[in-house]
C-alpha cells in the first residue's frame, strides 16, 4: 500500500478509495440528552433514571458553634493507663487522689514459664520466675482505703 489510501487498480494506475461509512446505532441504543459513548440497550423495566421526590433530601448542615449552657461544664478525666510502677490517680473508691501501691503477685505468664522451664530444662530451675517480678502481675492498691483499683495483668 502506498500511504494507506491508494493502490493500484487493473490497470496499474492508482486510484483513491475513500474510508468505508458505517450506519450509525439504532434509536434503542442511543444515550439520551446527546451524550456521546457506548450505548446499551435499556433493561425492561428501566425507568430511565432517578425520578423527582425518589430520594429524601441530603441533610443540611450549619456551620453554627454549638451552644451552651451557661452555669453547665462538663469535665471528663481519663485515668492514666498502670503498667509495673505505681502511678497518681484519683481513687474510684475513695475519691481521693492518691499514688497508688503495687505488689507482684504470680500470675498466668508464671505459670507458664513455669511449666516450659519444668518440661524443658530440669525441675530446679522452675522456681524462677516465682522470685522475677517482671514475671508477675502488677496490683495497684490505694493507700487511703486499701482497695485494688487495677490489675496489670502480662498475659
Amino acid at each position: 500500500m502506498e500511504n494507506g489510501q491508494q493502490y493500484r487498480g487493473q490497470y496499474g494506475s492508482p486510484q483513491h478509495i475513500p474510508p468505508p461509512s458505517y450506519p450509525g446505532p439504532p434509536a434503542a441504543y442511543s444515550l439520551q440528552g446527546g451524550d456521546k459513548g457506548a450505548a446499551y440497550p435499556p433493561q425492561p423495566g428501566f425507568q430511565g433514571g432517578p425520578q423527582a421526590g425518589m430520594y429524601p433530601p441530603p441533610p443540611q448542615y450549619s456551620m453554627a458553634q454549638p451552644r451552651n449552657t451557661p452555669g453547665v461544664t462538663q469535665v471528663v478525666m481519663q485515668q492514666p493507663l498502670l503498667r509495673d510502677v505505681a502511678g497518681q490517680m484519683t481513687c474510684p473508691h475513695c475519691q481521693v487522689p492518691v499514688l497508688t501501691e503495687t505488689t507482684h503477685t504470680p500470675g498466668l505468664l508464671t505459670w507458664l514459664i513455669c511449666g516450659a522451664l519444668f518440661c524443658f530444662l530440669c525441675m530446679i530451675f522452675s522456681w524462677i520466675p516465682f522470685c522475677v517480678d517482671s514475671c508477675k502481675d502488677v496490683e495497684h492498691h490505694c493507700p487511703n482505703c486499701k482497695t485494688v483499683i487495677y490489675i496489670h495483668k502480662r498475659m
